[in-house]
């Protein structure tokens, strides 16, 4: 499937409701920026994806509840009331989570079952969309550094570098992979990579050097390849960038000395949420505290982390990233267990697309959403999540099922 092919596709669509509805829930997953903290986190996306339920229920009845998300929500209910019988989770918690994750999961799955469960239109309107995210980036960063009295890494209109990142790296991916392919996309390509590179994320840097893995680690010359390039590029960006080399340093010099307290903020907010989730696994290392817990364990362990006296001086929020656990491992684990986390990790291999395919592509750059999200990037029901998420499932559904076609329809010609 090519770029080409894709944008005219999405063009053909007549001006409509149903084309609000497709582009409003596309670039609605660039707004997590704008969000109301009222408690629990409430992003404006939440109510674009209520009304534009209404107007899919109205234009395109009925309302779709897939098997698969009835048992994936029973699931994180059940791990909640085991967790408030235990003590260790409250059916507040559970639920307030429970909700913003019913309401997302749901509403892709209705938004995708409206474009027939197919990703190609969704897919070339992200990809466009993440390039001019990307060029406004780039655009407003000068007057952000004047503004600062000095050089500020790239976020854009994301809440941070690592935010910026993961929205637009699956769009690099994809542009670079087309550009390697056939020659075209060069110009995306290109732009992208310097919006990232002016982010100064080291899990965004972290995750473009997965994506040369990626790229050019189909044939064992390349994977030699490209695991010289990742080695070089990731040796370079320590030396060269002080924003990678501080994070890296604190983060080793952290969990070699046991201790907090002489590290940066991104890194005590890893490490402190690391030492909690040792905790919890330590515990109920199956199914984990329930879900929505970790901010309780987050209250009960985190005075025990080794420094966490000091860094309470020192004036930082003992509660830092305690929701998201600053990470979707640590969180996973936290509240869900090693199942859980197995689950993460089967869904991820059992959807992948490999090979060499514009589905295989597709596959492979939403493979950096999930690495930088795992990493760092706990959130449950971000905007981006489930579109990411239900992409990569039909992605893989629409592969198998064109070779079905294939397969078929050459034993109908052979008979």
């Amino acid at each position: 499937m090519s770029t080409a092919a894709m944008r005219d596709q999405s063009a053909a669509a007549p001006l409509s409701v149903e084309r609000y509805i497709h582009f409003s829930t596309v670039w609605g997953i660039f707004s997590g920026f704008l969000v109301w903290h009222a408690g629990p986190t409430i992003f404006l996306f939440y109510l674009v994806m209520l009304s534009n339920l209404m107007l899919i229920w109205a234009l395109q009845p009925p309302i779709v509840l897939p098997r698969w998300l009835a048992g994936f929500l029973v699931y994180l209910l059940a791990t909640g009331i085991v967790g408030t019988v235990r003590g260790t989770d409250s059916l507040g918690e559970t639920f307030k989570q429970l909700g913003a994750i019913s309401l997302s999961a749901f509403y892709f799955a209705n938004f995708f079952h409206a474009e027939g469960n197919l990703v190609n239109r969704a897919w070339a309107t992200y990809i466009r969309a993440a390039y001019l995210f990307a060029l406004i980036g780039i655009l407003i960063w000068p007057a952000q550094c004047i503004y600062h009295y000095g050089l500020v890494r790239l976020q854009g209109m994301a809440t941070e570098p690592a935010a910026f990142c993961l929205l637009t790296m699956p769009a690099l991916y994809w542009y670079a992979s087309q550009w390697l392919r056939f020659g075209n996309c060069r110009k995306e390509s290109l732009w992208m990579a310097l919006a990232v590179a002016f982010s100064s994320s080291s899990i965004g840097y972290t995750a473009v050097a997965v994506g040369l893995l990626l790229l050019f680690g189909k044939r064992f010359t390349g994977i030699v390849m490209a695991t010289g390039l990742v080695a070089v590029l990731l040796v370079g960006l320590y030396l060269v960038s002080p924003n990678v080399r501080v994070r890296v340093d604190d983060t080793f010099g952290a969990l070699a000395n046991n201790d907090v307290s002489d590290t940066n903020i991104s890194t005590y907010a890893l490490v402190s949420n690391m030492y909690v989730t040792g905790r919890v696994l330590a515990e109920h290392p199956i199914l984990g505290n329930g879900l929505g817990s970790h901010v309780i364990s987050s209250d009960r362990f985190v005075k025990d982390v080794p420094g966490e006296d000091l860094v309470e001086a020192a004036g930082w929020d003992a509660g830092f990233n305690t929701r998201d656990a600053a990470s979707l491992t640590l969180r996973s684990l936290s509240e869900l267990g090693i199942l859980g986390f197995l689950g993460i990790l089967w869904f991820i291999i059992h959807f992948r697309v490999k090979g060499e395919s514009g589905h295989a592509d597709i596959s492979s750059a939403i493979l950096m959403c999930f690495f930088q999200k795992l990493l760092r990037g706990g959130g449950y029901s971000n905007p981006e999540q489930f579109f990411f998420v239900l992409v990569y499932m039909l992605n893989y559904r629409q592969y198998h099922a064109s070779l079905r076609d294939r397969k078929y329809g050459l034993a109908g010609l052979k008979s």
